[in-house]
């Protein structure tokens, strides 16, 4: 039997703060509007890419939601779905990986992501902003953009073995 607190409806098993609650259920109302159905792995996804701070790779993201509660493809699919409805926004690391990050209830963020360990710093960037905004009173429209910055964090060039000049002797071939 099933108790009257319980309930199957995919928001029934977000816990936390009434904001956290308001942005997941403008999330699955733009999810509803496109006629795609608000099922739990969607729900677990969604949450999961709230709480990063950050743009998070494919195979994090299925860390984060269980490996047993949603399969590979289903997170594939879903990012997908989400990114056609412009709730989530695609980077890419120096090295090709896919990153994901909301776009619903903050406002467009940068990032640098440091080659050696993967960590991603927020980095504060009008200036994109303004050009946009410029291009539009141009009369463009469908605007985007896409900027990323690449470095190594200050962990990484202090744990990093400082490399040491190899001379190499050269002998004239005669």
């Amino acid at each position: 039997m099933i108790a009257a607190t319980q309930s199957n409806h995919p928001l029934a098993m977000v816990a936390g703060r009434e904001a956290d609650r308001s942005f997941l259920e403008d999330a699955c109302n733009r999810i509803r509007t496109a006629n795609m159905r608000v099922t739990k792995p969607r729900v677990a996804l969604v949450e999961a890419l709230f709480k990063q701070e950050g743009p998070v790779s494919i195979e994090r993201l299925h860390q984060i939601v269980g490996i047993k509660s949603c399969d590979l493809v289903t997170i594939y699919r879903c990012l997908a779905a989400f990114e056609s409805l412009g709730l989530v926004r695609r980077s890419y690391l120096h090295n090709g990986t896919c990153l994901y990050e909301l776009t619903t209830g903050h406002g467009r963020r940068y990032h640098i992501v440091c080659k050696e360990c993967g960590r991603t710093d927020p980095v504060d960037f009008a200036l994109a902003n303004d050009a946009e905004e410029g291009l539009r009173h141009k009369g463009y429209t469908q605007i985007s953009h896409v900027l990323k910055f690449f470095g190594v964090c200050p962990s990484c060039q202090q744990s990093s073995v400082p490399h040491r000049e190899q001379s190499v002797a050269v002998t004239p071939i005669s």
